[in-house]
């Protein structure tokens, strides 16, 4: 069996259609969609084939939508005999290591996902309430720690770094209107660019404070498991241990900052001491291999999302062990 590590994308790499050519391609993913529409109450696959790019965004309905892209590679890969011991995931992502690994059932991790994306919707409605508009931008050029002395020194309130991405990538979020009135500072900091994220709420940040309590309890309700891979979590980016860890961890990283930096790093040291054969983004787009690459790990994160890249990626594994059976 070849082995990999996986990568799994959060919030904001849906996309309309994604994950249909893996539902049309194996009976293991359909019945995925299956058990995640019956978990959730929702038609998911018709979501995914005439839901629009607006209603994809929706907090609710995004998480949904990622996570089964997520484990619909997951589950593709798996039965085509490709082994993935050790995983991440980015935010969102996480839930899809813990079911992959065996922390969650499928049928608990869309019940989880589904009162998790409505808690912090709720949330996010509230926090907008409360102060008005609020948004998410990625600062290119900038690290998390650079940005946050920043805010510090210009006494700025309502905005905080939620994700180290990366050595030169850190993403913002808060108050719409404080959002726009630091961009020419960040600028004169080194900030090559600012993109706005297609995310609709303060996620990662205080402002979600408010569903911890809620979510908690519902937490308390589900079964975790001990992992049977290894599993590094985008809160700590350290590995983890047990069910209960896992649990913790689930509570935590709503309002707690994204370590995917720390993550990478955790991930490129296991790559080392197991051998593996390299790294996957296991789900929609290929936003987890642009950070991987600007973080100068190694080698190459391979995008494993749809139906032509796992083929492909089996193909190049089949190439490779022939040449080294002398075939």
């Amino acid at each position: 069996m070849v082995t990999y590590a996986a990568l799994f994308p959060g919030q904001g790499a849906q996309y309309q259609q994604m994950a249909l050519d893996l539902h049309s391609s194996s009976a293991a993913v359909r019945q995925l969609f299956h058990i995640a529409s019956e978990a959730t109450g929702k038609a998911l696959l018709h979501l995914l084939t005439h839901g629009t790019d607006d209603q994809l965004r929706q907090t609710e309905n995004t998480q949904l939508v990622v996570t089964l892209a997520n484990r619909a590679a997951a589950v593709r890969l798996l039965e085509m005999g490709v082994g993935l011991p050790v995983q991440a995931g980015f935010s969102l992502g996480e839930l899809s290591a813990y079911a992959t690994a065996g922390i969650l059932d499928d049928t608990t991790l869309f019940r989880l996902v589904a009162e998790r994306g409505n808690i912090m919707a709720r949330a996010a409605q509230e926090a907008k309430r409360q102060v008005g508009e609020l948004g998410m931008v990625a600062v290119i050029g900038l690290g998390f720690s650079q940005v946050e002395r920043l805010f510090v020194s210009m006494g700025v309130e309502q905005l905080y770094c939620a994700n180290d991405n990366g050595p030169g990538q850190v993403v913002v979020s808060g108050v719409a209107r404080q959002l726009e009135s630091v961009v020419e500072e960040l600028k004169a900091h080194g900030a090559r660019k600012i993109i706005p994220l297609k995310v609709s709420g303060p996620f990662h940040t205080p402002f979600m404070d408010a569903a911890l309590p809620d979510f908690a309890r519902f937490l308390d309700g589900c079964v975790f498991t001990d992992p049977t891979a290894q599993v590094y979590s985008s809160v700590t980016g350290e590995q983890v241990l047990s069910g209960q860890h896992a649990r913790e961890l689930c509570a935590r990283q709503l309002s707690c900052p994204v370590r995917w930096t720390a993550a990478m790093q955790s991930v490129s040291a296991a790559l080392d001491r197991k051998g593996l054969g390299g790294v996957l983004e296991v789900g929609p787009g290929r936003v987890l291999g642009g950070l991987w690459r600007s973080g100068d790990f190694h080698p190459a994160c391979q995008a494993a999302g749809t139906e032509v890249e796992i083929q492909q990626l089996l193909s190049n594994d089949r190439l490779e062990w022939g040449d080294g059976d002398g075939k």
